[in-house]
C-alpha cells in the first residue's frame, strides 16, 4: 500500500493561491510550490498532471472570490454602483489576484468592445442595470462600457498601490459619471 499523500488537491491549491496572492502569478512554479510545501515536486504531480492545471485552479479560486465581491455589490441599495465599487475594492484587497484575472494577456487580443465579456458576472451586472433603471440592453451595454473603463482605471491605481483616492472619493466620482452619462 502506497503512503498516504501528505497534501490533498485542495491544500495544494490553497498553498498555490496564497503564493500568488503574496508574490504574483509569475513566481508560481512547481519548484517554488514544492519549497513552500516543504517537499519535493513529486507530491504535487501525484495530484496534478501539470503546473498549468494548478494555475487554472488558482484562477478559478480567484474568480470565485471575485464573484462573491460582485454579488455583494449587486445586493446593495444601488446595485450597479455597488458592483463597480466592489470591483474596485477587490483590486484594492487582492491586487495580485486582480492582476491575474484582469491584467494578463499576450497583447494579441482583438477587442471590439470593452464590456468585460470574459467576466461571467457581466450578465448579472447588465441584467441588474436594465432592471433597476428600466433601460434597453443596448443603452445598458453602452453605460456599462463607460463605467467599466472608469472603474478599471481606479482598480489599476490600487493594484499599483497608488492610493490617491479613498473609496468615498470613488463612490462620489462614480455617481457623478453615472449622472453625466444618463442625462
Amino acid at each position: 500500500m502506497p503512503p498516504k499523500a501528505k497534501y490533498d488537491k485542495e491544500q495544494i491549491i490553497d498553498i498555490a493561491y496564497n503564493i500568488v496572492r503574496e508574490n504574483g502569478a509569475d513566481i508560481l512554479t512547481a519548484r517554488y510550490l514544492a519549497q513552500a510545501m516543504g517537499t519535493s515536486t513529486a507530491p504535487i504531480f501525484n495530484v496534478f498532471d501539470t503546473i498549468g492545471e494548478i494555475k487554472q485552479a488558482v484562477i478559478d479560486k480567484g474568480k470565485s472570490l471575485y464573484t462573491d465581491y460582485i454579488r455583494d455589490g449587486l445586493s446593495q441599495s444601488i446595485p450597479f454602483k455597488g458592483a463597480g465599487l466592489k470591483y474596485i475594492q477587490f483590486a484594492k484587497d487582492e491586487p495580485e489576484i486582480f492582476k491575474l484575472l484582469f491584467m494578463t494577456g499576450d497583447g494579441n487580443e482583438h477587442i471590439t468592445n470593452y464590456l468585460p465579456a470574459f467576466d461571467e458576472n457581466s450578465v448579472l451586472v447588465l441584467d441588474k442595470l436594465v432592471q433597476t433603471y428600466n433601460i434597453d440592453n443596448e443603452k445598458a451595454k453602452k453605460l456599462y462600457n463607460h463605467m467599466a473603463v472608469y472603474s478599471y482605471g481606479f482598480a489599476s491605481l490600487f493594484v499599483q498601490r497608488i492610493n490617491i483616492f479613498t473609496m468615498e472619493d470613488i463612490d462620489q466620482m462614480l455617481s457623478e459619471l453615472f449622472l453625466a452619462l444618463t442625462e
